[in-house]
Order: C-alpha cells, then sequence, then structure tokens
C-alpha cells in the first residue's frame, strides 16, 4: 500500500512525528506482541513504540530518525516534489524494512546490536537546503557521537559516527598473554531494502564490481541493496571524502550489508566513519545526478536508459548558455518538437482523411453490415481512392512514444533546485495551479483537433484529461511546464495543418 498524495508545495522542515501515527501502526503492535523480543523488530525495543521520531520531508524521501540518529524509515518517491499525506510503514517505498531486528544506519559492536542510552539529541537548519542532526548516544562502555546532514536535493544524507573509549587498564594475571591487543569490531548496518527478502547485494572495489558474500571488501568504492534489478529501491553507502583506508564493506546474507571497521585499543582511542547513504529509486537518472551512475556493476541501463543519459547531456549544455531551468526546458522541448515535427504533421493528414472519410464508412457499414467480407473490401477500396493509410496515424505515434518516455523519465527524475516566473521551486508542484490550468487549455485544444467530427469521441477525450489533469497537480512544474509547451506545438502544428482542410461533415453520436 502506497502513502496518500498530497497536492500544493512540501515544506522542508524538521517536525516530531508520533510513531503511532504510522497507517499501520497496529501491525507493528501485533508484530511486537507474536514475537520474542530478540526475534522482533527494532520498533519493539527499548520502549520505542511510546516514543516519537523526527520527520523531515524532502523532494525524493521523507526521512525518520530517532533520538539516537537511528533512520527508522525513508519514504522515497516515484516522482519529485510528492508532498505524503500518510505514511504505512511495511509500504514498498518505505526502504528500511520494519521487521528487522536493527534500524537503518546502526551501529554494532563485535556484531551485537544494543539499544543505545541517548545522551544529547537535536537537530537544526544551517540553510534553506539542509538540516543538521547532532547525538550523542552512550553503548555500552562507548561514547558515539553522531553527525546527519539530509539534504532537501538529494536522496544521499551524509552519516558521521565517532566512537571513543577510555578502557579501564587492569594488571595482567599470570599466563595472560600480553602481547595480544584489545580489539573491537564495529559495523555501520543497514538491514535490506523495502520487503524484499532477498535483495541484490553488489560491492564496487576502484573500478571492480565484486561478489562480498566471501568476506569483507577492503577499500570499497560502495555497497549497496536493490530490491530489483533495473527498477525498485535501492540503498547506496559510500565511503565520504574524510574517511581513510581502514574501511571495509561486508555483506550480511540473506539481506543486510555493513561497512566496517576494526580498532585496536592499545593504540587509538576513538575511531571515526564517515559515509554517505542514498535511498531512493532504482533509476539511472538519478543515480546520474547524485553521482552514481559510474559506480562499477551497480547499474547496467539499457538504451532508454543510456538516451535519457544523453537527453541530460544536452539539457546541461542548453543551461549553460546562461538560460535558466525553465527556458532549458522549453528548449528542449522545443527541439524535441523540430525533431518529431513531420512525423506528426503525417499523422495529422492521416487522422484529418480519415475524419473526412467518415461519412462514407458509415454509409458502407450500413449497407454491408451483413457482409463482413464485402465491407473490408469496400472500406480498403475506399482508403486507396482517397490515398489514405489508416495505419499512418498509428505509426509516428509508435516511432515518438521512446521520446515521450526519456523525456518524462528526465523531467520526473532531475533535481533542478530552481524557480522559474511564478514558480518557487521547478521540483516540486505549482502552488498557484497556473501551469495546470495551461495544460488543461492545451489539451482541450489537442482533443478539439483530434475528434473533429466525431463530438463522442470529443466528450470521451475530454474528460480523460479532466482525470488527467486532477492526476498532474502533484507532479513537478518542470513535467508540467514540458506538457504544456509540447502540447501546446502540437495544437499549433494540428492547426497549421488544417487551416486550409474543409470541415468535415460531423457525425452524430449515438
Amino acid at each position: 500500500m502506497m502513502p496518500q498524495i498530497g497536492f500544493g508545495r512540501l515544506e522542508f522542515a524538521a517536525s516530531e512525528f508520533d510513531i503511532k501515527e504510522f497507517g499501520d501502526a497496529a501491525k507493528i503492535q501485533e508484530h511486537c506482541a507474536t514475537l520474542n523480543i530478540n526475534d522482533s523488530s527494532f520498533l519493539c525495543q527499548g520502549g520505542a513504540l511510546e516514543g516519537t521520531l523526527t520527520r523531515i520531508p524532502t523532494k525524493g524521501v521523507d526521512f525518520f530518525f530517532d533520538h539516537a540518529g537511528h533512520l527508522v524509515a525513508a519514504f522515497a518517491k516515484q516522482q519529485k516534489g510528492m508532498r505524503l499525506n500518510k505514511y504505512n510503514i511495511d509500504a514498498q517505498n518505505n526502504v528500511i524494512p520494519f521487521q528487522s531486528t536493527i534500524p537503518g544506519g546502526a551501529l554494532t559492536i563485535d556484531g551485537d546490536f544494543v539499544v543505545p542510552e541517548v545522551l544529547d539529541s537535536s537537530w537544526r537548519q544551517i540553510d534553506e537546503t539542509t538540516f543538521l542532526g547532532l547525538f550523542r548516544i552512550q553503548i555500552a562502555d562507548f561514547l558515539v557521537e553522531k553527525l546527519v546532514r539530509v539534504s532537501n536535493v538529494s536522496h544521499t544524507y551524509d552519516l558521521e559516527v565517532t566512537v571513543s573509549s577510555n578502557p579501564v587498564t587492569t594488571e595482567a594475571e599470570e599466563g595472560d598473554d600480553v602481547s595480544t591487543p584489545s580489539s573491537s569490531t564495529f559495523q555501520i548496518v543497514f538491514p535490506g531494502v523495502g520487503n524484499e527478502s532477498t535483495p541484490e547485494i553488489k560491492t564496487g572495489q576502484k573500478d571492480a564490481s565484486l561478489d562480498s558474500f566471501g568476506g569483507t571488501v577492503e577499500n570499497p568504492t560502495y555497497i549497496s541493496l536493490q530490491s530489483k534489478p533495473k527498477r525498485g529501491f535501492s540503498i547506496i553507502v559510500t565511503p565520504g571524502k574524510q574517511d581513510f583506508d581502514d574501511l571495509s564493506a561486508l555483506a550480511l546474507p540473506p539481506n543486510k550489508v555493513a561497512m566496517q571497521k576494526t580498532i585496536n585499543w592499545w593504540s587509538l582511542q576513538q575511531i571515526k566513519f564517515d559515509l554517505q547513504i542514498y535511498t531512493g529509486p532504482n533509476e539511472l537518472v538519478r543515480y546520474y545526478q547524485e553521482g552514481y551512475s559510474e559506480l562499477p556493476g551497480l547499474f547496467q541501463p539499457n538504451i532508454l536508459g543510456r538516451l535519457s543519459v544523453g537527453i541530460i547531456w544536452v539539457l546541461q549544455k542548453i543551461h549553460e548558455y546562461g538560460l535558466s531551468w525553465g527556458m532549458s526546458i522549453i528548449v528542449l522541448t522545443l527541439l524535441f518538437r523540430i525533431i518529431i515535427w513531420p512525423l506528426i504533421t503525417t499523422q495529422t493528414r492521416s487522422m484529418l482523411g480519415m475524419t473526412k472519410l467518415q461519412p462514407k464508412i458509415q454509409a458502407l457499414q450500413k449497407k454491408y453490415k451483413d457482409n463482413k467480407e464485402k465491407l473490408t473490401q469496400e472500406t480498403m477500396k475506399l482508403y486507396k481512392e482517397a490515398g489514405v493509410n489508416p495505419a499512418g496515424g498509428c505509426l509516428p505515434i509508435l516511432v515518438q512514444m521512446p521520446l515521450f518516455i526519456i523525456l518524462w523519465r528526465v523531467f520526473v527524475n532531475f533535481e533542478f533546485n530552481e524557480g522559474f516566473l511564478w514558480v518557487p521551486d521547478l521540483g516540486q508542484a505549482d502552488p498557484y495551479f497556473i501551469l495546470p490550468i495551461l495544460y488543461v487549455g492545451v489539451m482541450l485544444g489537442q482533443s478539439w483537433f483530434a475528434a473533429k467530427g466525431n463530438p463522442s469521441s470529443l466528450r470521451q477525450q475530454v474528460i480523460i484529461n479532466l482525470v488527467f489533469a486532477f492526476i498532474i497537480l502533484s507532479f513537478p512544474a518542470g513535467v508540467i511546464l514540458y506538457f504544456v509547451v509540447s502540447m501546446g506545438v502540437q495544437v499549433l502544428q494540428y492547426w497549421l495543418v488544417s487551416r486550409n482542410e474543409p470541415e468535415p461533415a460531423l457525425s452524430k453520436a449515438k
């Protein structure tokens, strides 16, 4: 079950969220009641069900952190800028499985997860696009300090963890091997991705993709969990800029991954993790913009994916000429329309020709209603005499459809982080609904040309377009801007082609 989608502008803020407000909180309580505490969800431990979380909604993901800085839930959005009104903890797009015994980003010591004692916890906004969380927690004899940085324009959040200890030195008893140092192994663990019981786990090292199930991978470039090979959702953990070479990656089958470090307490008193964590759709455009598309073995794009990256390259080149992202969208859309102009012209002429033949076709249908074979022969003869190809309107649509899909994927996934005219942010819905209204206008114009001479078809198309207009109210403004410009050019082209054509005889709706 997907969360409910709301309309209007998304508010980037950190606010308290009661766990009981999850849409299926009763399922959590039932889960906790039926299992042993050691085998049940992390939400059943340490009185978590009675506490609150910090909710930070961003354009790509809505994050939920507990007071220890753990990622409790992350609702990834299929399209940028969606505003979610309701959250179901076991929804497919929640990338943190609630049934897991540990939360996302949990620190384990020598393989054990212990519910931490929270000493201090706070969130503050440091600029328009960034929130910073600071945490001090106690785990056994270790003091842990965390820094969590969440961005409104990125699926990736930063996690810095510093572990300190003051070990108590004791005199060695007779027979003790004093040459053996005391050490501890720390892991930052992610417990799976969504509801996938056996996700695809990948690890990279330098320019290679490795199978990490055989042990640890030293100096990793990443370790990831993907629910599906080329769709679904993913978690990608990469070293930050300040991490050192003693980091290793480890797969913990069937569904966990970890970044790991081992410390020798006789020589060091502190260890630090500096990580970046992606939580979101397993999708090439977002990988490209977030800097993950070149990670070895992570994602193998098909031809549409490669063309999507090419479209982004063109869009960025247009933007480099000093145009805003809004004007760049318009220019790219116009270039696309120029490319498919001959196809639309062919489609329009075929459509007009078919419309003019409708009275004659209806007459043939009435005349040969009891002879299907003769009807087919006479209909094809009519098409031939009129020079109309009944498939002429379908072929251009089939040819241009991949281009429409590519542009849609780019605009719905690309992070523009910029306003245009009255729109504060192209990555969010138009707060004044002007673009959706313009969309309704151009779509009604397109419907009128497409159904010219057929009032019944016109009514059907108007109803369909009005329903779709309601759906797109939550779409990013950049996507609707593309729709408006693209469909507006198409309406203009319909008019140019049909202006010298005689009006067809209207068929009566039955």
